[in-house]
């Protein structure tokens, strides 16, 4: 169920976690697609880790790195539908890629990788959608192949970076644009 349910929603799961909340906004037993939190909650992939108790907030995060990976592989398992036999080898491709700062190498990967994913689950009719799913795509696949940081809509001076890696000796910031040229990425 809480698959079929964060597999609707517009929520960005990555926003979800690290924040305090409202009891009221995760106790409760029903969980919608405008509201996963209680259940992704409810089934113990997020736990309290911090009270403020002037406000009565709690801070829900993941317990650990290693459930923190568990649920988004859970997430991605059924988002992505990748070829299993050929995974293992893409995943070490991609993060030697990374490590080794081969750019261009690191495009044909994910431009094969994101190839395999059927037209019917690309397709959305407005444009925001379309690009909001290839964003939470993205992300998903960089928590999933590797132990660097990864950030989503960052926050920066002058506006949002759509995806940031940090890996010891690279930055990487990844700038999306449905209809645009790279020329138009790398000016915003």
């Amino acid at each position: 169920y809480l698959i079929r349910l964060l597999a609707h929603t517009d929520e960005n799961l990555d926003e979800l976690t690290g924040k305090y909340y409202d009891p009221q906004e995760f106790v409760d037993y029903k969980a919608s697609v405008e509201k996963p939190l209680p259940m992704i909650y409810q089934s113990g992939y997020l736990t309290i880790k911090d009270y403020k108790p002037r406000r009565g907030t709690f801070l829900l995060d993941f317990p650990n790195n290693e459930v923190k990976k568990g649920f988004v592989s859970l997430v991605a398992s059924d988002y992505l539908k990748p070829k299993r036999e050929s995974v293992n080898s893409w995943i070490q491709d991609v993060i030697d890629a990374l490590e080794d700062g081969e750019t261009e190498k690191l495009h044909k990967l994910f431009t094969s990788f994101l190839a395999d994913i059927p037209y019917t689950m690309r397709r959305k009719e407005d444009e925001r959608e379309r690009e909001r799913y290839f964003h939470y795509t993205f992300y998903l696949i960089f928590r999933l192949v590797s132990v660097y940081t990864v950030y989503t809509e960052k926050e920066q001076s002058e506006g949002r970076v759509d995806c940031i890696v940090e890996t010891p000796d690279y930055i990487y910031i990844f700038e999306f644009k449905l209809d645009g040229t790279a020329d138009e990425a790398l000016r915003q």
